[in-house]
């Protein structure tokens, strides 16, 4: 009998002994992965031109500090929170604005950081809350900062604060709400660059690979959950999480999001400023209207169609769209018009059907040719490539 109950009492230190590691794991997971993003994105950023990486390293570093203050809270080292807690309220407040100027710079010829208005805010508004939040630390004496650090901060209790508590947890309720508000603007604007950059690159390359943001389901995707979770957590408040296992909820989404992010941005090389300026700026791609076709159009699109069918222009690796527009005699902006009032097609959308239709006959001719070599006579570069537009055109 005694066994047995030694046998439990052991049982019983090894699960708290366990919970609480695993508690600790928690805590420490997001900041981790924060880390290895950091150092991935900062070995990235040395052997790329392109300043875009640059931002997205940025936001991974304020993303690191953020973690590190949650770590701190998380784990009760309370001397060190009227620190962290004022460097929390300016990187909550950073991250989002970072991450847009990130997806800015990717998609916009004149991305977003150069405007003097945006470097204030995005700025501005994180050192503002922070001032506010450092000042009321530096103001409340340690009795006052006892009793805010442990009804607010970890209870979410503001009734029996008065005086300057008080005005700190009204601070911290200012910027939840500034931090909505954020997640909101982020989501809009980062949602409209993204489509009208993936729209640019399908009116302008039939070779989209390695060009286009992946939006759906990677960035567009994983940035409305970042966004939903962040914006959830938020509203609950911290306290909701501590010393509990559900802590593991949030920093296993987080700690995936981050990573997904990461690993996605570092993959997109390719942005605005690569693609020729004449170009981008006669593709009229922000107009999303269907239009009636004009004599001139109906013209442009009758000879499009027989040079595919008697030149098979459409099999030419890395097609263009100023190709297509130079042999058929006329330019880019009559071409799309074309394209977009006959075929009710981008680009990219008719030079594919047209390449998987042409593989299918191949299939269908020679079985046994290996897909690889279908693929290259269909004009693709890579078997990737070719599976997906197989995937989304086969008739």
């Amino acid at each position: 009998m005694q066994i047995c109950q030694y046998l439990l009492v052991i049982g019983c230190f090894i699960c708290i002994f366990a919970v609480n590691m695993i508690y600790h794991l928690f805590t420490s997971l997001p900041l981790m992965v924060c880390g290895i993003a950091v150092i991935q994105l900062l070995l990235t950023a040395r052997k790329r031109t392109s300043k875009a990486i640059r931002w997205l390293l940025l936001w991974a570093v304020a993303t690191m500090l953020l973690y590190g203050c949650h770590f701190i809270y998380f784990n009760h080292f309370a001397s060190w929170l009227p620190m962290t807690d004022t460097l929390y309220a300016m990187t909550n407040l950073l991250v989002y604005p970072l991450f847009l100027l990130y997806i800015s710079a990717v998609t916009d010829r004149e991305p977003l950081h150069r405007q003097k208005t945006v470097q204030g805010l995005t700025v501005g508004i994180p050192l503002v809350a922070g001032i506010a939040v450092g000042c009321l630390y530096a103001a409340m004496n340690d009795a006052q900062t006892a009793q805010f650090i442990s009804s607010y901060l970890y209870h979410g209790h503001e009734e029996k604060l008065t005086g300057l508590p008080l005005y700190q947890a009204w601070t911290h309720i200012g910027c939840h709400v500034v931090f909505a508000i954020q997640v909101v603007c982020v989501i809009v604007l980062g949602f409209k660059r993204i489509r009208r950059f993936n729209k640019t690159i399908q009116q302008l390359y039939a070779d989209t690979e390695n060009k286009e943001i992946k939006s759906i389901p990677t960035i567009l995707i994983l940035f409305i959950v970042t966004s939903l979770v962040s914006t959830v957590a938020n509203v609950l408040g911290k306290e909701v999480f501590v010393d509990t296992v559900i802590l593991g909820i949030p920093s296993l989404v987080f700690s995936i999001l981050i990573f997904s992010l990461t690993w996605v941005g570092m993959q997109q090389d390719f942005t605005m400023r690569s693609i020729p300026e004449e170009q981008e700026q006669e593709t009229g791609c922000e107009e999303n209207t269907v239009v009636t076709p004009s004599a001139n159009s109906i013209l442009i699109y009758e000879r499009l169609e027989t040079m595919m069918r008697e030149q098979q222009t459409f099999l030419n690796h890395d097609l263009l769209l100023n190709d297509v527009a130079k042999l058929l005699g006329t330019n880019r902006t009559y071409l799309l018009q074309a394209l977009s009032s006959c075929a009710h097609m981008t680009f990219k959308e008719y030079i594919n059907r047209k390449r998987i239709a042409y593989a299918e006959k191949l299939i269908a001719e020679s079985p046994q040719t290996p897909k690889t070599e279908i693929a290259a006579l269909s004009g693709y570069n890579s078997m990737s490539a070719f599976y997906r537009n197989f995937g989304l055109y086969k008739s």
